[in-house]
């Protein structure tokens, strides 16, 4: 526990120092080109390191063992035994699955009701306690409730995926509805709008940009639960296959799925944000 407290301490002392001796100005804007440099440099950083780390041709001679962190190559290796003998991608196909179904699920939920909450107060106070439970609850305990409701099978996956997106998403849509600045009610009053009429044409069309941005985000919430929705009785899924490598010692695979997992979910993100670009041209991110 010292050492993650030190290791912590110096993390933020050494970050401080650069950000002081770089002299960085404060919301600057960094040209794309730019961003996109210090983000591969992080990442060849990352990859030197590791196979710093993990160089050597016997166990004595790496720092750290094979069982605790493997070499990229011992990675890259792990893929085709993942692919023809455990079905790589027929598991990332069966993840995929479930996750765009549970996320739907609490979109077609978690959309109206949320709307609805921050619009009018009698449906606000009436569902508060649901808002709540996503605030205090940790999503871990709904894995034995969603075992005891719905059994070891495909729903209970996918329950559990819809619950931990809704509770994620239905304050995130509250918050969108109510940034709406009340001048536009106003002005939508004056000119003989319905309580429809604000809903319908104000309200949602106002903050439907950024409700766009927060299914994306809890899309990716989604993809970060996925390993606790598969590790019970899941016959298939990337969660099954790392919880397989994990009983198995094979710490190859579970990085190799966790990169699956990561290349997906950036995949996803991406198409997320290249629809959020054609569907609001107007807001510059």
């Amino acid at each position: 526990m010292a050492g993650f407290f030190i290791f912590a301490l110096a993390f933020a002392i050494v970050l401080t120092v650069v950000v002081r001796l770089v002299r960085l100005r404060v919301r600057r804007e960094l040209p794309e080109l730019r961003g996109l440099g210090l983000t591969l440099g992080f990442v060849a950083l990352l990859l030197a390191g590791w196979w710093f780390a993990t160089h050597g041709q016997t166990v004595e001679d790496r720092l750290v063992a094979p069982l605790i962190l493997p070499s990229p190559l011992e990675v890259l290796k792990a893929f085709p035994r993942l692919h023809f003998d455990q079905g790589l991608v027929r598991s990332a196909l069966t993840s995929f699955t479930r996750v765009t179904l549970g996320f739907s699920l609490a979109v077609i939920v978690a959309l109206p009701l949320g709307i609805y909450m921050a619009t009018f107060p009698p449906i606000a106070a009436f569902f508060r306690p649901l808002a709540l439970i996503g605030a205090y609850v940790p999503i871990v305990v709904f894995v034995p409730l969603t075992l005891a409701w719905f059994g070891l099978n495909e729903t209970q996956k996918i329950g559990f995926l819809f619950i931990g997106c809704f509770v994620a998403l239905l304050p995130m849509v509250i918050k969108s509805i109510s940034k709406v600045p009340a001048a536009y009610l106003d002005v939508a009053v004056t000119k003989g709008a319905t309580e429809w009429q604000l809903v319908r044409h104000v309200l949602f069309p106002v903050a439907q940009a950024d409700i766009w941005d927060n299914l994306r985000a809890v899309y990716g919430v989604g993809w970060g639960w996925i390993i606790l929705a598969e590790v019970v009785n899941a016959e298939r899924g990337l969660g099954y296959l790392m919880s397989i490598s994990e009983r198995r010692g094979h710490t190859a695979a579970i990085f190799a799925i966790i990169i699956v997992i990561v290349l997906i979910a950036v995949a996803c993100d991406q198409l997320w944000r290249l629809g959020g670009r054609l569907l609001f041209p107007y807001v510059r991110k």
